[in-house]
């Protein structure tokens, strides 16, 4: 089965648990966050940089991630970055959006006829 690449409406309302599943794995700043979802998505999500830095920013704001200044490459050329860890509280979101997620497939597949 081909890939087909997801964007768009496809993602809305997905790409909060996506980030908060990438930051789960390690802290990252967003170029690093975009590349992971490229990668782990099997190359069917294609996002631009400046798509997910709004959500990131929803998501600090909401409490469920933490960004500071990533300093330690003092001799990087660029502007500085900013690094993204998961909070307990984005540990418990991504907790609850997996359940969710595991009820719309279950619904969804079972209207469709899809086995799971």
């Amino acid at each position: 089965m081909s890939t087909q690449e997801i964007q768009g409406d496809q993602l809305r309302g997905h790409l909060e648990s996506l980030i908060l599943a990438i930051l789960e794995k390690s802290p990252s700043h967003g170029f690093q966050i975009v590349k992971q979802l490229e990668h782990r998505g099997e190359g069917a999500l294609r996002l631009r940089e400046g798509t997910i830095y709004p959500v990131l920013y929803r998501l600090e704001s909401a409490g469920l991630i933490r960004a500071k200044w990533d300093d330690s490459e003092e001799d990087r050329r660029g502007p500085r970055r900013k690094v993204y860890s998961l909070t307990r509280k984005g540990t418990r979101r991504l907790a609850e959006s997996r359940e969710q997620w595991q009820q719309f497939v279950q619904v969804i597949g079972g209207i469709l006829g899809a086995t799971v």
